[in-house]
């Protein structure tokens, strides 16, 4: 990863002065790189996800007083949720930064990115050398399910690192409603709580092929019963990212699936009927798996 960290750093000297996007299919590869990369640079940096026009005039601000390090920089995560209002009142900045500032945006949904901003930008893809992916087969004797979880490393920094350096992981792999709950409810989700997760999923994934209908019901009453409101619609974005691998992993090729999963997936405001897109959710993995 050095090699990939110092290229990065090169990347973003050298674009001083002008606004540039870091690109990957992994959310936490993108943080993982900034937060190793941006100190060595400057130790002036503001982060912000998915801003709104308030956080874009207090970057403004910043970005327009006088820097006692050499240089300023602006990191926006998630840059493809960004609003369009508050997309609009960043362009001028975005556009010409001050010379000795620059706006790095990160996203894991490049193409979502709007127009407008991919204009204004250059692009740095984000991608882990492929050796290391190949190294994770080492790790398979100790792994249950180990195809599922190293297309989840492949797919999540975090649950990367975490394989290639533990050697205890997570064993039980039952759908358990109030555990995945739990581990969705939390503000940061741990790697080894992700891989409890996916195994979860995927066990449900198995089950709901075979149960009846009164479980199904079951099932989601379970789970609806131990979220709150708040948590409701988080929860099921974490489930909708991972059942993605599943499918995958269970080789699912019902196109329609995919691109139901994409459109929880690439809600801006998040503003799904939750209550309903559970059961959706439910009934649509039921509908798969049991082809």
């Amino acid at each position: 990863m050095e090699k990939l960290l110092s290229t990065v750093k090169d990347f973003l000297i050298r674009n001083i002065g002008s606004s540039v996007c870091l690109k990957s299919r992994d959310e936490s590869l993108l943080k993982w790189t900034c937060e190793q990369v941006i100190r060595e640079v400057t130790n002036e940096f503001l982060e912000f996800e998915a801003p709104g026009i308030d956080d874009i005039r207090y970057m403004s601000q910043f970005l327009y007083t006088s820097s006692s390090d050499g240089y300023k920089i602006v990191i926006i995560h998630r840059a493809d949720r960004i609003l369009h209002e508050a997309a609009n009142s960043m362009l001028k900045i975005l556009e010409e930064p001050p010379v000795y500032s620059e706006i790095v945006l990160t996203s894991a949904k490049y193409t979502d990115l709007l127009p407008t901003i991919k204009s204004r930008v250059k692009v740095f893809n984000v991608a882990i050398d492929r050796q290391i992916l190949n190294n994770l087969e080492r790790k398979k004797a100790s792994l249950v399910k180990p195809d599922l979880i190293l297309s989840l490393a492949e797919n999540d920094f975090e649950v990367l690192d975490f394989v290639m350096k533990s050697d205890q992981f997570p064993q039980n792999n039952d759908f358990d409603p109030k555990a995945i709950c739990n581990i969705f409810s939390k503000e940061e989700i741990s790697a080894a709580d992700k891989v409890s997760a996916i195994l979860m999923i995927d066990d449900l994934y198995e089950k709901l092929s075979l149960v009846s209908e009164e479980t199904l019901v079951k099932f989601y009453d379970d789970m609806m019963s131990n979220l709150s409101r708040a948590d409701l619609n988080r929860t099921i974005v974490h489930l909708c990212r991972l059942l993605q691998i599943v499918a995958e992993y269970r080789g699912c090729t019902e196109l329609s699936l995919f691109k139901w999963i994409d459109s929880i997936l690439t809600n801006r405001l998040m503003n799904f009927n939750g209550t309903l897109t559970l059961l959706n959710l439910f009934l649509v993995i039921r509908e798969n798996a049991k082809r």
